[in-house]
């Protein structure tokens, strides 16, 4: 979060203007609404009494309404909010990590319930994610904004979606998944994931490791990973290699989806 909030600090030098009003790659935000967000996360952790009611039963939605309340911010003016409240979301977050705090659940709404000391990993896969997909690749900066898929950065964000795949996919992923299926990602940070059919009245999990009882294979990058498991991008269009049951591989593919 330390390397990833001085690429957020950085946009400053790389937009100008009416850079910032251009339309991101996220639907609907501009790249400053993009950092409104960003701000907002931070507000989450250590204002939240700054931000309007949310929208029950959806995070998304919840975030559309923080960001249309800031919306009319200046971006210098957003910039300057992001990094007053940048020191005390880490050292909110690092407080997190310790017991009895790091044990803590956490109510994400429609995205599921988490200890809290997941709560950075979800910052990371949040931060990294916008930088690098929605604001930096479709400008090409992406080495100016220092947001490479690194060990570190990729860790913590697979961390956070692992843990919340079998609870922000939807319920039809429970009826897809028949069979146990792996799911591996090349590249920093990556490994391989046994997810396994729900028990009765369980949830479907995700496993690290593979398990010889999987009966289909998904292969991908990692950071392919963020853009089709967010459904930024079709599955179908990614990058990825299927073996074995390929209907289960598919219907399980098409069932998944982390945010």
């Amino acid at each position: 979060m330390e390397r990833l909030s001085r690429s957020v600090l950085a946009l400053g030098e790389t937009l100008d203007g009416s850079g910032w009003a251009q339309p991101s790659a996220c639907p609907g935000w501009s790249n400053h609404d993009v950092l409104v967000h960003l701000v907002c996360t931070l507000r989450e952790i250590t204002e939240p009494a700054s931000l309007p009611v949310a929208f029950p039963g959806s995070i998304e939605r919840s975030n559309d309404v923080a960001v249309a309340a800031f919306r009319s911010e200046q971006p210098g003016h957003t910039l300057e909010n992001y990094a007053r409240l940048l020191g005390p979301t880490l050292d909110a977050l690092a407080e997190m990590q310790k017991e009895p705090a790091a044990s803590e659940v956490v109510d994400f709404d429609d995205a599921g319930l988490y200890p809290a000391h997941l709560i950075a990993d979800s910052l990371a896969f949040d931060h990294y994610c916008h930088l690098r997909h929605d604001l930096a690749a479709p400008r090409g900066t992406v080495e100016a904004l220092d947001v490479t898929a690194d060990e570190t950065v990729m860790s913590a964000s697979l961390a956070w979606l692992f843990a919340g795949l079998p609870q922000m996919s939807p319920p039809r992923l429970a009826t897809s998944l028949t069979r146990s299926v792996v799911l591996s990602l090349s590249g920093p940070g990556g490994g391989s994931w046994t997810l396994v059919p729900a028990d009765a009245g369980q949830r479907v999990s995700a496993e690290q490791g593979v398990s010889s009882a999987a009966e289909a294979h998904i292969t991908s990058s990692a950071d392919s990973f963020h853009l089709w498991g967010t459904h930024r991008q079709s599955w179908r269009e990614a990058d990825l290699d299927i073996e074995g049951d390929k209907r289960l591989a598919t219907d399980v593919l098409d069932a998944l989806h982390v945010f």
